[in-house]
């Protein structure tokens, strides 16, 4: 199953099953935020190997 992350520019800060949910909490970071990071926010495809990593960013896929 696919999993999705909603990401910062600190890390993921929150993973869900759906890309539905992800982006629902992405709107909720946003309107939460004062506004000066809220484009720092984003949803990404969790890595299936790697804990807390994106999909297309995984440090760790990329040392192996």
């Amino acid at each position: 199953m696919t999993e999705w992350g909603v990401f910062s520019d600190e890390g993921c800060t929150d993973v869900f099953y759906s890309r539905e949910e992800a982006e629902a909490q992405l709107e909720i970071c946003k309107a939460e935020d004062d506004g000066r990071w809220a484009d720092l926010y984003s949803v990404k495809e969790m890595c299936p190997d790697h804990e807390g990593q994106s999909k297309d960013d995984c440090e760790e896929c990329w040392k192996e």
